[in-house]
């Protein structure tokens, strides 16, 4: 079993994704990334917020929503547990719509309590606020500092202008 997160692109090809949209007419730029997904850790979560942070600072998206993780029954998670490092329960009684499945995710970490702070940074982010904060003060515990360079981002955006 590999388990962890399995991370698909990394920030500066969303950086470059998402600058490719912004500052265009129509539609505006938004975040969606889930929360809760099995293994991921409390610096997982704090390292994705960092980056929604420094899009909204350049500029890259306007709005964003942390939609939790769920699992269910046809997914890849739900498929192949072990692959993720989790074991699921036993899928509820009943006939209909049994398709969500809990799981314990080995790392304990408290996905509800992280995802308050979440919901608050984003609400503030897409008003304009709290842009310059260290994405740690919102949350209610001792979390870790980001892994993320402060300038990720505006240093990818930049690259990417000059070539």
């Amino acid at each position: 079993a590999s388990g962890g997160v399995q991370h698909g692109n990394g920030g500066n090809a969303v950086g470059n994704a998402d600058a490719g949209f912004s500052g265009q007419t129509g539609p505006t730029q938004g975040a969606h990334r889930p929360p809760g997904f099995p293994t991921q850790t409390v610096q997982d979560t704090v390292d994705a917020l960092e980056y929604v942070r420094q899009l909204f600072e350049a500029g890259c998206i306007q709005s964003g929503f942390f939609h939790r993780f769920a699992c269910t029954v046809h997914s890849p998670v739900g498929m192949n547990p072990a692959d993720y490092g989790v074991t699921l329960q036993p899928l509820p009684a009943g006939t209909f719509a049994r398709n969500d499945i809990a799981f314990i995710d080995p790392t304990g970490v408290n996905h509800d309590v992280l995802g308050v702070a979440l919901k608050k940074a984003l609400y503030n982010y897409m008003h304009g606020l709290g842009l310059e904060e260290d994405v740690r003060t919102w949350f209610s515990g001792k979390v870790p500092r980001t892994t993320l360079a402060k300038h990720r981002i505006a240093r990818a955006l930049d690259s990417m202008a000059r070539v």
